[in-house]
């Protein structure tokens, strides 16, 4: 019976690191202060976050392919995986490999040593995670109202 308790008590310990190690990826750094910080590239991921629906969480490959098989029943727009021990070159061939592996999820990465000149670079490597769908509305009804925009201006 000594045995059971033990083997009880490290499967509890356990857990509890698991939910110490989420919360303090969410605490180290102001995501808000980042979503803000993009929006004019990503405005529905400012408004995401403010509303909630951004999920923050360390990256576990397992876990984002069990999302993605969950997606229709996930109350995400989007979960944001913060990668710790992975490269740069590692990052892309995953984001690459679930996007032409499924059409259910739109992959994106971001690295803070990696920026195409906007300077919108994340604080931390991270892996989002979209419904592709929403994510294509989005972006067509984003040029649909720019394209009008600059249609009229002429």
């Amino acid at each position: 019976m000594g045995n059971g308790v033990d083997i009880l008590c490290q499967c509890i310990k356990r857990k509890r690191k698991r939910v110490v190690k989420r919360k303090e990826v969410e605490v180290k750094y102001n995501w808000l202060q980042y979503f803000h910080s993009i929006r004019h590239v990503c405005p529905w991921s400012y408004e995401s976050y403010l509303k909630g629906k951004i999920k923050i969480a360390p990256f576990d490959i397992e876990i984002l392919k069990l999302t993605e098989m969950n997606w229709d029943i996930e109350d995400w727009d989007a979960v944001v995986y913060v990668v710790d021990d992975l490269t740069l070159n590692a990052i892309d061939d995953i984001v690459a490999h679930r996007n032409d592996s499924q059409e259910k999820c739109e992959y994106l990465w971001s690295h803070p040593t990696y920026t195409k000149g906007g300077g919108n670079q994340s604080p931390y490597p991270i892996i989002i995670q979209q419904d592709r769908a929403q994510l294509m509305e989005l972006r067509h009804g984003k040029k649909k109202k720019s394209s009008q925009k600059t249609a009229s201006t002429y």
